[in-house]
């Protein structure tokens, strides 16, 4: 009986050391290494394993939470090649996953950093934009806010006129679906932007798919929304329809410009979002009722009465929340008085408010000097307010084109913005306790500082130190990085960059000794 059993498990040991080794894959290493900086982009992320494996997915995430996948990657061997976007500059983080030879699937996280690490907020804003995207994106915008606007806004004058004259019609009609054009192309432009390309890279199916899945994706999906309306409204035979398609039209553009952009990402949200709001409502209803004006006074002074005198007492209405609006946003953005005041976001802003003064001294005559002799029919009124109206337009036309360009300039309140306090955390697994620092607690790179010991308060020098952070809620594979031990014994990990905001997991690994591996875990929130 006992050399049966020991034939049996004789027998036994040889078919298994004959059976193929089916462990899962594990990554040795990639090109450029995890945490490498290198003077210039590569072309390609080289990514070996232990045996060959097979490509899941590949995605690309951006310091500011944008993330775009990566289509293109060759596996040959033990080897995933996996293209990059050109033009890139600051950290890149790729997440990847994978499938392993015994059907596993397999994921991680690696980085590289071109030219720097991003250790500021600065770098967190993604690669440089190209000259001529910038300059196409700048005026693509300009006629989107002329869309918005004169096309939206001209709609709307529907609701205090009972007659909008035919011109305006027709330059609110025009200016309406140059406006959804423009719409349309700043998907593209901004999906450019994103990812770092050059115009030659527009007719890439990638880069309409993350324009559209950005902030300014939804503002154009909301302002195309806006212009739809308008252009109904103004084609509308019903009068009813007609103005509340109008009012709709420029409710919807406040909503659009309040998805995206400095102003709508500032803080408190509470405050900032519906002034934000408030301001753009307020201004497509004074601009889109200028040009029907100038045209209403050059008819009869019967049929012009009617919409002047109802534009003049709803005009309070509009500068007022106009006014309150932009000091509490102006305030905001620009913070503290600082030297950031003297940025590009403060000369815009310091323009702007120029244009403003000249704006509001113009409405004011126009409101308590002409109006009530415009409105008598008095023909030196008439053709002042005309030109004085026309004026208005011309400075509308100039603060557009201002605010256009603070799409590529940050506001001072960022500028000066207080890096948030450090998450500390204290994690404990049976006798060992972890202190881990996280700093600064927000997206970009941050460092990582463990100080070990035992619960009974004593040091622990242990043999090797891994740390794993993971978003809770999204899809990207876990990171992870090899802590250095400074002469005090406190463990480190530099410029690990974290690219979502949110709750992370962390994972702390300590190999105690050769034969005692342990785990400690917990979770820590990262600010935007």
């Amino acid at each position: 009986m006992r050399r049966l059993v020991t034939a049996v498990v004789v027998a036994l040991l040889t078919v298994v050391s004959t059976l193929p080794v089916l462990a899962h894959a594990s990554l040795l290493g990639a090109q450029p290494a995890d945490g490498e900086v290198i003077a210039e982009a590569p072309t390609e992320l080289v990514l070996t394993f232990n045996e060959p494996v097979s490509p899941l997915a590949m995605l690309l995430v951006g310091l500011d939470g944008t993330t775009s996948p990566l289509g293109t990657v060759s596996a040959v061997g033990n080897t995933l090649r996996i293209a990059l976007p050109a033009d890139q500059a600051g950290t890149q983080v790729i997440s990847w996953r994978a499938i392993s030879t015994d059907g596993h699937p397999i994921a991680g996280t690696t980085s590289f950093s071109v030219g720097a690490a991003g250790g500021d907020r600065a770098a967190a804003e993604g690669p440089p934009l190209h000259s001529e995207v910038a300059a196409l994106l700048w005026v693509t915008r300009i006629v989107l806010f002329v869309g918005l606007f004169f096309g939206a806004g001209g709609a709307a004058f529907r609701a205090p006129s009972p007659v909008l004259p035919e011109p305006a019609k027709r330059l609110s009609l025009i200016t309406a679906i140059a406006g959804m054009g423009a719409a349309l192309l700043v998907i593209g432009l901004q999906g450019l932007d994103i990812l770092g390309l050059g115009l030659g890279d527009l007719t890439q199916g990638q880069v309409w798919t993350v324009g559209a899945t950005s902030v300014y994706g939804r503002t154009s999906l909301v302002a195309l929304g806006a212009l739809a309306a308008a252009l109904v409204a103004l084609r509308a035979r019903r009068d009813g329809i007609g103005k509340s398609l109008g009012i709709a039209a420029i409710l919807l553009v406040g909503l659009a410009i309040s998805l995206s952009g400095h102003a709508s990402a500032a803080q408190p949200q509470w405050l900032m979002k519906p002034a934000l709001f408030l301001h753009v409502v307020a201004i497509a209803w004074w601009v889109g009722a200028l040009y029907p004006l100038i045209l209403l006074l050059r008819a009869d002074p019967g049929v012009a009465t009617v919409p002047l005198l109802n534009f003049s007492r709803a005009i309070p209405f509009a500068v007022v929340p106009l006014v309150v609006s932009g000091v509490v946003l102006a305030v905001v953005q620009l913070g503290w008085p600082s030297s950031a005041w003297l940025s590009g976001y403060g000369a815009i802003l310091a323009a702007k408010l120029l244009l403003l003064a000249a704006l509001f001294a113009i409405a004011c005559w126009n409101r308590w000097a002409l109006t009530a002799p415009a409105a008598a029919g008095d023909a030196m009124a008439l053709s002042r307010m005309r030109r004085s109206i026309l004026g208005e337009i011309i400075l509308v036309l100039a603060i557009l084109c201002l605010v256009a360009g603070w799409r590529f300039t940050p506001p001072p309140r960022a500028l000066t913005l207080e890096q948030p306090a450090a998450a500390e955390l204290t994690l404990t697994q049976g006798d060992l306790v972890a202190a881990v620092r996280i700093a600064p607690a927000e997206v970009g790179p941050v460092d990582f500082e463990i100080a070990l010991s035992t619960a009974a308060g004593e040091a622990v020098s242990p043999k090797t130190v891994r740390v794993s952070a993971a978003p809770l809620d999204a899809d990207l594979a876990p990171m992870t990085r090899s802590a250095e031990a400074d002469e005090a014994g406190v463990w480190h990990i530099a410029d690990m960059p974290l690219p979502l905001p949110g709750a992370w997991t962390v994972e702390v690994e300590v190999r105690v000794s050769d034969f005692e591996l342990v785990k400690l875990g917990g979770a820590f929130d990262l600010a935007p």
